[in-house]
């Protein structure tokens, strides 16, 4: 027996879901790097996307992008998108309303004049209430549907195979430029095989798809949302013991 979804459940999730891909016949793909600016990863993967006509959408950390305001700025004046990443990459879940919009709201300051109003929250931890809030403040909350698990010990050429492999018309890729806090046993700091599978990915796929922008990719179909990205127990645990460590508060 087909069991029906709740009215309210579906018109929630359409009004305030995160934006996983979207429905379009088209051949584009948004790739995003989530954690920097990194001022010695960030321009080889802007290399990387420039070789191959590629442009992408970068979710930065604002008191990196304060740190490296020239990497903000060779990032936008390459013509990528730049997102809200938090200002120090806490996760929503584990800190107050007040604290969520301070850390929205410092990044913003971090990213102007570049910033655009889209964001991706740390660990893509959400509840009702931060969706609200995000919303509020006239955001697009971005997710994913794509990923090469490059916050794991993976070899560029496995990632590179999950990326050909997975990538179709209208998804959106997540990959990291950095590793700001890592909740792993060996945490992956070192980006190089994540280069080495972006390189290679994009070699394979030349011709394939257009590689976008987030926010051109919007144009090209509906939206489709998830509700659902949840936050591990284990994961939970490890950030509340960053956070009591280094709480990281907005300057």
């Amino acid at each position: 027996m087909r069991i029906l979804q709740n009215p309210l459940l579906i018109a929630a999730q359409i009004m305030m879901g995160t934006v996983c891909c979207v429905e379009t016949p088209d051949p584009v793909v948004a790739l995003t790097f989530d954690d920097g600016p990194n001022p010695r990863v960030t321009p080889r993967v802007l290399r990387v996307l420039k070789e191959h006509h590629a442009l992408a959408t970068f979710f930065m950390v604002g008191e990196l992008a304060q740190q490296h305001p020239e990497v903000v700025r060779c990032v936008a004046e390459a013509g990528h998108a730049i997102g809200n990443h938090s200002w120090s990459h806490p996760s929503f879940r584990l800190i107050s309303a007040r604290e969520r919009r301070e850390q929205i709201r410092a990044c913003e300051r971090a990213l102007h004049p570049y910033g655009q109003k889209l964001i991706r929250p740390p660990y893509i931890h959400q509840s009702v209430a931060s969706r609200l809030e995000m919303l509020e403040m006239g955001y697009r909350i971005i997710g994913f549907d794509v990923h090469a698990e490059d916050w794991l010990p993976r070899e560029a050429d496995w990632m590179a195979a999950q990326l050909v492999r997975r990538i179709k018309p209208g998804s959106i890729v997540i990959l990291h430029d950095k590793i700001h806090h890592s909740t792993q046993v060996t945490p992956q700091y070192d980006r190089s095989a994540m280069v080495n599978a972006l390189q290679s990915a994009l070699d394979t796929l030349a011709g394939a798809f257009r590689f976008v922008t987030i926010p051109e990719l919007l144009l090209h179909g509906c939206a489709k949302k998830r509700w659902d990205f949840k936050a591990d127990a284990r994961t939970i645990e490890s950030l509340k013991r960053i956070h009591c460590s280094s709480p990281g508060r907005p300057v």
